[in-house]
C-alpha cells in the first residue's frame, strides 16, 4: 500500500498512525480502569486478561494482517510478537526504576503474577522448540504446527488458575472513579467505539512496517517486525502503565505487561492457523537469529522479573519497612530488565 511512497513519507505516515494508537489506547485504558472501580473483579485479572487484551489489539490485528496480507508475513509476525514481548518488559522495567518505592509499598496480588510468568516461560519453551528443532522432528501437518495448540492449552490453563474476584481487603478500600458520570453501559460503548479505532489504525500501520522494511532493511521483516512494529504496538503497553503508575494502581500496571505478554503468545497459535501457505513454526531457519536472540533475552529478564516479585513478597509478609538496599535491588532490576531489548538491538546488528 505505502511501498510506491518515499521512504520520509512512509515514516511520516508511520508517527501518525503510531500516535492515533497511543490516543486510542490511552481512552481504552481509561474506560478499561473505570471498569476496574465500578466492578468486583480483581484489580491483577482486569490487569492481566481484560487491559491487556485490550492493549494487545495492536499485536493481534497487525500480525493476522501480515499473517494474511503480505506475502512472507510469518517472520514478521514472530518478530512483532516476541519483541512486542520483550518491549512490554522493558516498559515495566523502565516502571520500576522510577516507581521502585512505590513497587515496594503496594499490595500486589503475587499470585497472579506467579501464573503469568510460568505460563510465559511455558510458551516460550514451547517456541523454542518450534524455531530450533529440525523440520522433519516438528508436528507439522500441512500449513499448521501442531505446537501452536499446546499454546492455546497454556493461556487457557493459566486464565483457570488466576484469582477472579477481589479479597476482603481490596473490596474494604476505597478508590476513586474516575468516571463515576458514567454508567457500565456508557463505558463498555466508549469502549467499543474507540477499539474499533485502534483496530483500524493497527492494520495501516502493518503496510507501513512491511514498506519501512522493504526501504531500510532490504526486506528483512524479523528485525523490522521487532523494532518498528513491535514498538508501535506495544505503545498501548507503554501509555497504559505509565498513567496507572501515577494513579499508584502498580498492581494492575504490572498485570497489564505480563498479561499482555502471555496474551501475545494467542496471537502467535492463531496466526499459526490462518497462515494457510506455511506454518509460522516451522524448524530452524537462519532468518530465525533475531527470534533466538530476543528468546534467550526475554527468558533472563522474566526470571529477574519473578524474582524482585518473591523478594517483594517476602518483604511485605515479613512487614519490612523502607530500605535502601532493597529499594536499590528494584531499580536496578528495573535498569537490568529494561536492557534486555537494547541488549537484542546490539547484538542482532553484529
Amino acid at each position: 500500500m505505502f511501498n510506491s511512497l518515499h521512504v520520509s513519507i512512509v515514516l511520516l505516515i508511520y508517527a501518525v498512525l503510531a500516535g492515533g494508537i497511543v490516543f486510542f489506547s490511552k481512552k481504552l485504558a481509561d474506560y478499561v480502569d473505570a471498569l476496574d472501580k465500578k466492578t468486583k473483579i480483581s484489580g491483577a485479572f482486569i490487569g492481566a486478561v481484560l487491559l491487556a487484551a485490550v492493549t494487545s489489539l495492536p499485536e493481534l490485528f497487525t500480525s493476522i494482517s501480515a499473517t494474511i496480507l503480505i506475502p512472507d508475513g510469518a517472520d514478521l509476525v514472530i518478530g512483532n510478537i516476541l519483541g512486542s514481548n520483550l518491549f512490554n518488559l522493558a516498559i515495566i522495567g523502565v516502571a520500576l526504576i522510577f516507581f521502585f518505592r512505590l513497587f515496594a509499598k503496594n499490595k500486589i496480588e503475587y499470585k497472579t503474577q506467579y501464573i503469568v510468568i510460568s505460563a510465559c516461560l511455558a510458551i516460550y519453551a514451547i517456541i523454542a522448540y518450534g524455531i530450533l528443532a529440525p523440520k522433519n522432528a516438528q508436528p507439522i501437518l500441512g500449513p499448521i504446527n501442531f505446537l501452536a495448540i499446546l499454546i492455546f492449552v497454556a493461556y487457557g490453563l493459566a486464565i483457570f488458575f488466576q484469582p477472579k474476584s477481589k479479597d476482603d481487603e481490596d473490596e474494604d478500600e476505597e478508590k476513586e472513579d474516575p468516571l463515576k458520570e458514567l454508567t457500565v453501559k456508557q463505558v463498555v460503548i466508549r469502549f467499543v467505539i474507540f477499539a474499533v479505532l485502534l483496530v483500524v489504525t493497527s492494520i495501516f500501520i502493518t503496510y507501513a512496517t512491511d514498506a519501512i522494511s522493504a526501504k531500510l532493511f532490504n526486506g528483512d521483516d524479523t528485525i523490522a517486525g521487532a523494532i518498528f512494529l513491535a514498538i508501535a504496538t506495544s505503545l498501548p503497553e507503554l501509555t497504559s502503565t505509565f498513567v496507572l503508575c501515577k494513579k499508584g494502581n502498580f498492581n494492575a500496571a504490572l498485570g497489564d505487561i505480563s498479561g499482555s505478554c502471555l496474551f501475545n503468545f494467542l496471537i502467535i497459535g492463531l496466526a499459526e492457523f490462518m497462515s494457510f501457505r506455511t506454518p509460522l513454526l516451522r524448524g530452524y531457519e537462519p532468518a530465525y537469529r533475531s527470534a533466538i536472540i530476543m528468546l534467550i533475552c526475554t527468558v533472563v529478564v522474566l526470571l529477574v522479573l519473578g524474582a524482585i516479585l518473591l523478594i517483594n513478597n517476602k518483604a511485605q509478609k515479613e512487614k519490612k519497612g523502607e530500605s535502601k538496599l532493597r529499594y536499590a535491588i528494584y531499580a536496578c532490576s528495573g535498569a537490568i530488565i529494561a536492557a534486555g531489548y537494547l541488549v537484542f538491538l546490539i547484538i542482532s546488528n553484529i
